[in-house]
């Protein structure tokens, strides 16, 4: 009987239950540094909760559908492929898999990345409204993305011991989905007035909580999904009816990603450069800066995007 008969007669080899061994035979063989484990755990982490099926089950036509579900920006996407054809090339090895359903997939080419922020004032305001009739934990999640601008992955991958609100030293400490290093965001009362007082609320009915547990957390209690919280995406965007009809199927008209352009824009008008850099995690200043020359341009010729207004503390939750 081979490898993977013999380990499938005992147990289900899948992403998740395979992570670490992985990531614990690549340090040791390859010495990769701290940062580069916590970027494949990331990517991997989040396409093992997409894809839970046993390995040998999971074909090109299942990584594709997720990789295109994310509608992330190449670069990112070809991080992500990576990561998977790396898992699957070591799986190959260990004969948990007959193939590597990766090497058919072609990354993606690099774009410009050009800000993409919701501008229509009144589908803003739709959405705004939908975001804070959503049930917890997605409405504060949505608020956070809306508000603060972080990547989808570093707040779902947050921890209750991540989030620090003693009085003047309110801030979370993000693990950049990019990098896998942690950097810190000041919250502040004037940018993110609904993320810092739904962070407070929560956080205060967590207090018993273990620093490492995670803090957005499903009906079932483990961590939200990427899947759980895009359908949940798509139950806003009806709310708010910003759906349109794509090849006879319902799409979104802004994706999550959307939620980021969005925060920035704003940011910018509120804090330099530098600082709006540090918050997004962006690594070319040259990501950031775009945002200053999109509001320079329409400045002109278009409001000032509409700010999430602040409701009462019985609202906020």
């Amino acid at each position: 009987m081979s490898d993977a008969n013999r380990a499938g007669s005992q147990h289900a080899r899948t992403i998740i239950s395979e992570l670490e061994h992985f990531l614990h035979d690549l340090k040791c063989d390859d010495g990769l540094s701290d940062n580069t484990i916590t970027s494949y755990r990331c990517d991997l982490r989040t396409a093992g909760l997409a894809l839970c099926q046993e390995l040998s089950a999971i074909t090109t036509a299942d990584i594709q559908q997720f990789l295109e579900r994310r509608q992330e920006q190449p670069g990112t996407t070809n991080r992500r492929i990576a990561s998977l054809g790396r898992f699957f090339r070591w799986a190959l090895e260990r004969g948990y898999v007959t193939h590597n359903p990766v090497e058919q997939i072609d990354g993606r080419l690099p774009t410009e990345h050009r800000p993409q922020p919701i501008t229509n004032e009144a589908e803003l305001r739709a959405l705004d409204q939908a975001i804070a009739a959503a049930p917890q934990p997605y409405r504060l999640i949505f608020t956070m993305l809306r508000e603060i601008g972080i990547r989808t992955d570093e707040v779902l991958n947050l921890n209750v011991g991540d989030v620090i609100l003693e009085p003047g030293r309110e801030m979370l400490l993000v693990q950049d989905s990019k990098s896998g290093s942690k950097r810190m965001i000041v919250l502040t009362p004037d940018a993110m007035p609904r993320s810092l007082r739904g962070l407070r609320l929560w956080v205060r009915d967590m207090e018993d909580a273990a620093p490492e547990t995670p803090l957005f957390r499903s009906s079932r209690g483990t961590r939200v999904s990427y899947d759980t919280l895009h359908r949940r995406w798509v139950a806003v965007c009806k709310a708010a009816r910003l759906i349109d009809i794509v090849d006879g199927r319902e799409q979104p008209r802004y994706t999550l990603h959307h939620l980021r352009h969005t925060a920035a824009a704003e940011l910018i008008t509120f804090y330099p450069e530098q600082v709006v850099r540090r918050i997004l995690g962006h690594r070319d200043p040259r990501s950031t800066r775009r945002y200053s020359e999109l509001v320079r341009n329409r400045s002109h010729t278009a409001e000032r995007p509409v700010s999430l207004q602040v409701p009462s503390r019985r609202e906020a939750m």
